[in-house]
């Protein structure tokens, strides 16, 4: 049987400093494979349910944060991701940021990583291949100045800016929405110069959008706080 998804795993840099480095991200996106059919029919529908992705991390590997999602201590030095349902012909994001301990030159194992989901319509339990993932330190100096593959940085930036937006809806309701629309601002302004510098035009709509949000919710905040 066919897998309902397609996972993709990229590394913010395939290569280290061998001295270590922080928040090196890593961006995992997941596609729901459509068949033919529905193809024809343009209609989506749930290819997978309750997906989990189990990550197993090496001993010099040291897990930071996640975006895009919540991350649960699992057993020994594991996280468990859980990452609701999938649609076909969607594709999501999350990404990980990870620090990573001194290490000799060469190429060595960081993670390993298990999918796990219910396929419809039996709704079996299915599991991916066993995955793992390796990064390349060096002592060679230029890698200091590589500049954060841009896939990742823009997919990072667009979910960073999610969560802000989230967390402004929910301050709102308490009242206490200031310093949320300062933290929006500033990530908005990170979208212009990313987009400016790339020339991604999704970046500038992104950007146009969150500032309209802005300007509109701002309105309304000094409204009420002038009563």
């Amino acid at each position: 049987m066919q897998a309902s998804f397609q996972p993709t795993f990229t590394w913010s840099q395939e290569r280290i400093f061998a001295a270590g480095a922080q928040n090196v991200v890593l961006l995992i996106e997941w596609k729901g494979i459509s068949n033919p059919e529905e193809s024809r029919k343009r209609t989506r529908k749930v290819v997978a349910r309750e997906i989990e992705l189990r990550v197993w991390l090496e001993a010099h590997v040291t897990f930071n944060r996640c975006h895009g999602c919540n991350a649960e201590a699992g057993e020994g030095r594991s996280i468990l991701l859980k990452l609701g349902k999938l649609y076909s012909k969607t594709r999501k994001y999350i990404a990980l940021e990870f620090t990573m301990a001194a290490k000799p030159a060469g190429i060595h194992e960081a993670l390993w990583l298990q999918w796990q989901y219910k396929q419809p319509p039996v709704e079996r339990i299915r599991e991916l291949p066993l995955k793992k993932l390796s990064l390349e330190y060096t002592h060679h100096t230029d890698v200091l100045s590589e500049r954060c593959c841009f896939h990742v940085e823009k997919h990072l930036e667009l979910l960073k800016t999610e969560k802000l937006l989230e967390e402004v809806a929910v301050q709102r309701t308490k009242g206490n929405i200031q310093t949320e629309f300062e933290h929006l601002r500033r990530q908005a302004d990170d979208l212009l110069l990313l987009a400016a510098r790339s020339g991604d035009m999704q970046l500038v709509k992104e950007a146009e959008t969150v500032y309209k949000q802005l300007d509109a919710k701002s309105q309304v905040w000094r409204r009420t706080a002038t009563r």
